[in-house]
Formats: structure tokens, sequence, C-alpha cells
């Protein structure tokens, strides 16, 4: 083979391999952005379906979940809004889960920015509403409250963008003390209970089917959504597709 003939054939091959590298360079992007915008709807959608739910709860006056009977407590005791006890609550459950050497994600984060004035919004929304006066009409609500959480929460799971913060702290608390997480998560929720009762929080028998529910609400949210994502996936067409045909 002649020097130029040579030279010719190393720089074709050279270009050729530096398109192939800028071909899957643009095909990765738009799918990294895909995967990206499905897992920031996924953690919006959950945050929000979070926040109708604990509306709920607290219109229908039959007692919220432990951190929330906290949050309503320090909002009666301190003449705050609903979203600054929501963003104080966190915000002070974040600093220690940080101190205690756990670092949060972008979830962890912009999730309470989400549930405080959602929260907040929706409760005013409902509050025009009277209350259901049958109790078991309270139950029917506070228990499909529960399982909007779970869906919610299993969202938030299935986003993969951060833990919640209070499964951050319970982490980082249970590293700290050898204690195993559920434990540890339990005697958290016992703090928030008494010192949300302490502050003026509301407190009732929904208070305990929410202690008795959520966990196997959370569960069977998180596989409920995991499989529509899962079947979502195998209905639509792959990222590359969409590249493909958007290139033709």
């Amino acid at each position: 083979m002649e020097t130029k003939d040579a030279v010719r054939w190393f720089t074709n091959r050279a270009w050729s391999r530096a398109g192939a590298i800028a071909a899957t360079m643009a095909s990765a992007i738009p799918r990294r952005a895909l995967r990206l915008g499905w897992r920031v709807l996924m953690l919006v959608a959950g945050s929000l379906l979070i926040a109708v739910a604990v509306a709920a709860m607290l219109w229908n006056s039959l007692g919220p979940g432990p951190l929330d009977v906290f949050i309503a407590g320090l909002r009666e005791s301190t003449g705050i809004s609903l979203t600054l006890a929501y963003w104080s609550a966190f915000a002070g459950m974040l600093v220690l889960a940080l101190l205690l050497g756990r670092r949060p994600g972008p979830g962890t984060v912009v999730t309470p920015l989400i549930l405080g004035p959602a929260v907040e919004s929706m409760l005013a929304f409902v509050d025009q509403f009277d209350r259901p006066g049958s109790i078991l009409v309270q139950v029917v609500i506070q228990v499909a409250a529960i399982g909007v959480v779970g869906v919610g929460a299993g969202a938030l799971i299935v986003s993969g963008l951060g833990a919640g913060t209070g499964e951050l702290l319970a982490t980082a608390a249970s590293d700290r003390t050898g204690r195993s997480e559920p434990h540890v998560r339990f005697g958290f929720e016992m703090g928030w209970l008494v010192i949300g009762v302490l502050l003026g929080g509301p407190i009732g028998v929904g208070t305990l089917i929410v202690a008795g529910l959520l966990g196997p609400a959370v569960a069977n949210g998180h596989r409920l959504v995991d499989g529509l994502v899962v079947g979502a996936r195998r209905v639509l067409p792959a990222p590359s597709e969409y590249c493909a045909s958007s290139s033709a």
C-alpha cells in the first residue's frame, strides 16, 4: 500500500469512528433526557398525590399520621402558615440527617418544597365543604387517603431521586445507633406524635389507622407503580426509536 493510500485509509477510519461516537452520544442524550423526565414526572406526581391525601386526612378530622400531627401542632403553636410549618419540620429533619452523616438526593429536597404549598392549597379547597358526620364515612375517607399516600410514596420510590426526609433520618440514626431501622423509625414517629399533641396538634382514631395501614399501603403502592412503569416500557417505543424517527 502506497503512503498516500495508507494515509487516506487511516483518515477515513478515524472519521468513521468519530462519526460513530458522535452518533452514539447524540442518541444517548435524548435517552438520558427522556429517562430523567420520567423520573421528575414521577417525583412531582407522587408529591402531589401525597399532598392531596394529607389534606383529606386533615379535613376529615379523624386524625392524621404522627408527623402530620407534629406539623399541625407546630402550626398551631407558632401561628405560621402550614407551608412554613412543613418546610421548617422537613428542614430540621434534613439538617439532623446531614449531621448524622447522610446526604440527601435531589428528590429529598424537592418533595417537601412541593408538599408544603400543595397541602395548604388543597386543604383550603376542601375546607369549603362540610365534613362528614358519619364515622363510617370518615373511616372510608381515611383508608382511601392512606391508599393514595401509598401510591404517591410508591411513585417517589420508583423515581429514584432520593429517599424521603423521614427515611433518610431513620437510616442515618440507625447507622449511628446500630439499632434496626424499623425500630428507629417507630421511635421517631412516637416522638413526633407526643410533641405534636403537646403543641396542640390533632390526634384521633385516624392516627392509629394511619400507623397500622401506612406500611402495607406504601408496599402495595410501590408494587403498583413499578408494575405500571414496567408495563409502559413494554408498550411505548424505546428512546432509541424516538431518536431514529426524529432523525429520519
